[in-house]
């Protein structure tokens, strides 16, 4: 039994060929990831500027308020991106390489935020 030359077969698009990986990502929630990420890595140059800059003028930006913030971003950022590569299986090389900054620096900026609240500073 032979198959016609235009049959749709194994090829590199299939899904049990293997991983091919794209440069760019393919869906909107891949692209909001990546905006994420780099809004949540520029929060944390960002804010402390803002808190030098204006923490004698507004002496809300002295306080918990920034480094909440910036830990907002970037658990949002790492867990958007975690979501993207797993789950919903956007493998572009854009957002591994998301992947593979903020979720560390998640975790770093987290525990450093956590236990200098914990500790009182």
């Amino acid at each position: 039994m032979s198959t016609p030359v235009n049959a749709p077969g194994p090829g590199p698009t299939s899904r049990g060929t293997g991983v091919w990986l794209r440069t760019r990502p393919r869906t909107p929630i891949g692209w909001w990831a990546i905006v994420l990420s780099v809004i949540g890595l520029a929060s944390w140059l960002i804010l402390p500027l803002i808190t030098t800059i204006f923490g004698e003028t507004y002496p809300v930006t002295d306080s918990w308020v920034m480094p909440a913030i910036g830990t907002v971003l970037i658990d949002a950022a790492a867990v958007l991106n975690v979501l993207c590569v797993w789950p919903l299986r956007e493998r572009s090389v854009l957002n591994i390489i998301a992947l593979c900054v903020t979720v560390p620096f998640a975790l770093f900026f987290t525990l450093f935020v956590v236990g200098e609240g914990l500790g009182g500073a």
